[in-house]
């Protein structure tokens, strides 16, 4: 197929949108589409100081490229932040992430920042699945984001960016529909503010954008990021996220456009309302073991919790 705006081959099609691009107009279009987005939903309205989470994947690679070359158009300073979660299983799945995210900060002229949970934290991924009863996902996420808040806020960063990208976003509202997870729903946002003793507001870029086309993007750009998936990607749970991201993929092959038509009903109009059914004003505690917010009724947050776990059976 010949490209819509110029006689040369097309490389992408854009089935939603009824258009063929070929690689230059493919490239301009997404980093225009990316800027336009910003500042439609005003993502960085007020920020100065913006933390890009990177793990080394094509998404949050591709964000931080895209934030770094925009970062003037969006008055915006960018410093990059990755964890060594510690995760290998007889893979070097971190190492590869991590050495990954540097070398893209690097290309970037980006400052960044690498925490280490082992050295940092006494404990990694693969010790807290072999030491706790809870699956591995449900430890990497709370940990990420306890690591993502408290590193953007010690970096004095006002604003912290992740990779979220619109299929990711699509899974997640469907499968909050089907297990009635309303409450998480309701904090699912492109731009959530600071809440609940955090100083940090929390923006997702590329939360309109489909994962084919970051992928697609990022090879044109020739961007390097890890295709290896994580070795716990494969636990019961990841399973049935998966599944039901496969048949979001599905339904959006036979629709196009159905993700996206999806996302954006659910951001302007459902959200909103579970918003105004489930926000509270709550009184957040202080952790007394590290000091950072928690719910009043514990005393100790959640993530010192496990790492006391951990450490009781060293």
């Amino acid at each position: 197929m010949k490209c819509s705006l110029c006689d040369k081959e097309a490389v992408r099609e854009i089935p939603y949108m009824k258009m063929y691009l070929c690689r230059e107009h493919f490239i301009e279009w997404f980093d225009q589409r990316f800027i336009r987005d910003s500042k439609r939903y005003r993502l960085f309205e007020n920020s100065k100081r913006v933390a890009v989470a990177v793990s080394g994947g094509k998404d949050s690679t591709t964000m931080l490229h895209l934030l770094s070359q925009a970062s003037k158009q969006l008055n915006i300073e960018i410093v990059g932040l990755t964890i060594d979660l510690g995760i290998d299983n007889g893979t070097g799945y971190s190492r590869k992430s991590v050495e990954t995210a540097v070398k893209n900060f690097e290309i970037a002229h980006v400052k960044y920042k690498v925490i280490d949970l082992g050295s940092d934290y006494n404990f990694t991924i693969d010790k807290a699945k072999r030491g706790t009863n809870r699956p591995a996902c449900s430890v990497c996420g709370l940990s990420k984001r306890y690591i993502l808040n408290a590193a953007a806020e010690e970096m004095d960063a006002d604003t912290l960016a992740t990779g979220h990208n619109l299929d990711d976003m699509a899974q997640f509202i469907f499968s909050g529909y089907v297990y009635g997870n309303l409450e998480s729903l309701s904090r699912n946002s492109m731009v959530n503010p600071p809440e609940r003793g955090y100083c940090v507001k929390k923006v997702k870029p590329l939360f309109f954008t489909p994962e084919g086309e970051i992928l697609h993007y990022a090879i044109l750009r020739g961007y390097p990021f890890i295709y290896d998936p994580c070795p716990y990607s494969s636990e019961f749970g990841s399973v049935s996220q998966e599944r039901i991201g496969d048949m979001m993929k599905s339904m959006e092959a036979k629709m196009p456009g159905t993700m996206m038509n999806m996302v954006k009903t659910f951001e302007k109009q459902i959200r909103p309302a579970l918003h105004d059914i489930y926000s509270r004003d709550e009184d957040v505690g202080r952790c007394k073991l590290c000091g950072r917010p928690t719910t009043k009724d514990r005393e100790i947050c959640s993530f010192c919790s496990i790492k006391n776990k951990l450490a009781a059976k060293q």
